[in-house]
């Protein structure tokens, strides 16, 4: 029997968009995995997550990190994020998913070129590359050496929510309100949404993810000082049920993001026959496609008649918009991302097994 090692490390952050994927990867893996393969779960130091129960677990330790590692033998490892904390034997054939190169963007000069050239070395020595979107596609072939490599493009598959059951959080039922999901980094721009709320004066801008961040105290610090401020809510992390719950009672989805590899969100509102309105940066055209509205700038003016005339056009279409949201996010299946994968673990072992 094949042993594979699933990376999950990632989930040490579950409500962030690699927590969320990775969980959703792995509970899907379990449910349509390979024949003939054991599983092998790689977690955080002192997590063990009801959603995992039963499975083997491997606990993040020191002795498995490089440089001084000491790494069990495998028939397979699947790292399911670009730069991870853990790397395979050099034997070891190795799946390695890159969701973005958004280092580029966020991070200085120097910086930056240190996270390149690690990427580099991971490509090298990496057996089978994938990528989330034709966009990462292009950056990896844009910024680094494929050294001949064939990088496979597997969209993230998407849990369609279930909004059934779950009550608003306090203070927000019965008022219209445009809403904003995501970590809370500087590319994400949930910023320049705040003087959006001048141009529409009977809604509320509700903000849920991970707020503990320094970028979630320079948007507490915009709320606090805006003439809007009693309209803003910042509702921190929240639970998949609130979630849903807020995808299914909002007006739409602002998502001004300026650097994605993917755009989950997107995919989770039009589930919920949500109209969208994101950047037209990026990920996010090829993950929207020609359902989602697009903003051209983050000028609040030019945002506010984006909407205004978004929405006009979504209440004109009656149930044909929601019926269209909801086709364009059953594309993003788990089922089909995982074929993908799977095709992917038997190029690599074969790929191997050749060598």
């Amino acid at each position: 029997m094949r042993k594979l090692l699933i990376d999950l490390y990632r989930t040490k952050d579950p409500y962030s968009g690699l927590g969320q994927f990775s969980q959703q990867f792995a509970e899907t893996l379990i449910a349509h995995g390979l024949p003939e393969s054991h599983n092998r779960f790689l977690v955080p130091k002192g997590e063990e997550p009801t959603w995992l129960q039963g499975q083997t677990l491997l606990k993040d330790q020191f002795a498995l990190r490089p440089p001084l590692s000491i790494v069990p033998r495998f028939d397979l490892w699947h790292s399911l994020h670009q730069l991870p904390s853990h790397r395979p034997r050099k034997s070891t054939p190795w799946v390695y998913t890159v969701h973005d190169l958004n280092f580029l963007i966020e991070k200085s000069g120097k910086k930056a070129h240190r996270y390149l050239r690690q990427l580099q070395r991971d490509l090298d020595r990496s057996t089978v590359i994938t990528a989330i979107s034709d966009f990462t596609r292009a950056q990896l072939e844009q910024h680094t050496d494929l050294k001949g490599h064939t990088v496979r493009v597997i969209h993230n598959g998407v849990r369609l929510p279930d909004a059934s059951g779950t009550a608003l959080p306090k203070g927000i039922a019965g008022k219209p309100y445009f809403l904003s999901v995501g970590v809370l980094k500087e590319k994400k721009a949930i910023h320049k949404l705040i003087p959006l709320l001048a141009h529409f004066p009977d809604h509320e801008l509700v903000i849920a993810g991970n707020d503990r961040t320094a970028y979630g105290d320079r948007v507490r610090r915009d709320a606090a000082s805006s003439p809007w401020r009693e309209r803003v809510r910042i509702l921190g992390p929240v639970d998949d049920a609130t979630r849903n719950t807020l995808y299914a009672q909002c007006d739409a989805l602002l998502f001004p993001s300026q650097a994605e590899g993917f755009g989950l969100p997107i995919i989770e509102a039009f589930a919920l026959g949500k109209p969208v309105f994101a950047s037209r940066a990026t990920s996010l055209p090829e993950i929207g496609g020609d359902v989602a509205f697009y903003f051209d700038s983050l000028d609040a003016a030019h945002m506010a008649n984006r909407i205004q005339e978004g929405l006009a056009a979504w209440k004109s279409l009656g149930s044909e918009g929601a019926r269209r949201a909801k086709e364009r996010a059953a594309l993003f299946s788990w089922e089909n991302a995982m074929r993908g994968y799977l095709a992917a673990y038997e190029e690599a072992i074969s790929i191997a097994s050749a060598g």
